[in-house]
């Protein structure tokens, strides 16, 4: 084979990770394999480096941190950059990514990511998240819920979509709850939920909060029937201890076991890493890159113009992410990469697993 130089395809980190070894682990793994397969399968006629830069982003940094890492990447040279994945910071870059013109796969919940050059990935939806819960609460037979939401442009999309979904499944919001978004007591905010006789809980935000959330909970001795986003993912993440506490919530979201294309890509990942890693994120970083791939396969000219073509013939490909059935793809102006009825799905956490959840 002749002496090619490689594709460059970027990651933006928001400062989630404290060292390589932990990116890795936690997402590199799953983003070097399918660029590594690309290669060996042909798919793509040369290797593709991952270029990773990070930077401190919101909630607990600031929006410019990460408007620095983006415009590192695209100095870099990058074709395509996968990331930001918080709403925050995702909504900071869309000036940075319409200015430098390099397609951008973003993957938080807000469709206010999209753009000429922004292609949203949804690892949850707040347009989506907040209506299935309530249909889930309505369907339980609740009158009245109660809503604690982040006090942040995530807790005010959660919260237009559910109270819209409320009005037409018959669900009175006896009382609406703000909260800081990094808040770690929340006994007040329980205490004036708890005051309105309601009879679930409903919490909307980033999930930041939702251990501390939970142990409120606890200590004010309130065990209501408890719903929540999406923001329900970060169980995967929590250790023993946080996961006992967090017992009960049933949330949103996107991995199946019906899903034969995810047990497909973690049976590869465990011949390959050794471990076998059941949840949103390594499912959500495959089909990125696999997206990344197609764009650099389809792209009509090797360069971030060429390859946001390539994003925009991509249809119909199936996802690792979501119910059975998921497909993924773009289209011209149309920005939106999960698609079908079962990309979300409602799960219910009990000690240290999560089951499939249904009214």
């Amino acid at each position: 084979m002749p002496d090619v130089d490689p594709f460059k395809v970027g990651f933006l980190d928001e400062g989630l990770f404290p060292d390589s070894s932990a990116f890795d682990h936690t997402i590199g793994h799953a983003i070097r394999m399918r660029f590594d397969e690309a290669f060996e399968a042909g798919e793509l006629d040369r290797p593709v480096d991952l270029v990773v830069r990070s930077g401190k982003g919101l909630p607990h940094g600031t929006a410019r941190a990460v408007c620095d890492a983006w415009d590192a990447l695209a100095a870099e040279g990058v074709l395509v950059i996968i990331g930001p994945g918080i709403t925050d910071n995702c909504m900071a870059v869309v000036p940075n990514f319409e200015a430098g013109r390099v397609p951008t796969i973003n993957f938080p919940g807000t469709t206010r990511s999209r753009g000429r050059y922004g292609f949203h990935y949804q690892v949850g939806a707040l347009y989506g998240d907040g209506p299935l819960i309530a249909r889930a609460m309505a369907a339980r037979g609740f009158d009245q819920v109660a809503v604690i939401r982040d006090r942040s442009p995530i807790g005010e999309e959660y919260f237009a979509y559910f109270a819209e979904e409320c009005e037409r499944s018959g669900l009175d919001i006896g009382v609406d709850v703000k909260c800081s978004p990094v808040a770690t007591n929340l006994d007040s905010e329980v205490a004036r939920a708890r005051a309105s006789g309601a009879d679930a809980l409903a919490y909307l935000g980033f999930g930041g909060v939702l251990v501390d959330l939970s142990a409120s909970l606890n200590s004010a001795g309130w065990d209501p029937p408890r719903f929540t986003t999406t923001a329900g993912m970060h169980f995967y993440a929590k250790g023993e201890a946080d996961r006992e506490v967090l017992s009960g919530w049933v949330y949103v979201d996107q991995v199946d076991e019906a899903n034969g294309l995810l047990t497909a890509m973690l049976d590869r990942y465990e011949a390959r890493f050794g471990d076998r890693p059941f949840g949103p994120i390594t499912a959500a970083m495959y089909d990125m890159a696999t997206l990344a791939v197609l764009g650099l396969r389809n792209a009509t000219v090797h360069t971030p113009e060429g390859v946001l073509e390539g994003l925009e013939r991509i249809n119909q490909v199936g996802a690792a992410l979501g119910g059975a059935g998921t497909v993924m793809g773009f289209g011209p102006w149309e920005r939106t990469a999960l698609k079908g009825p079962d990309y979300l799905v409602l799960r219910q956490m009990k000690g240290q697993t999560t089951v499939r959840y249904s009214a």
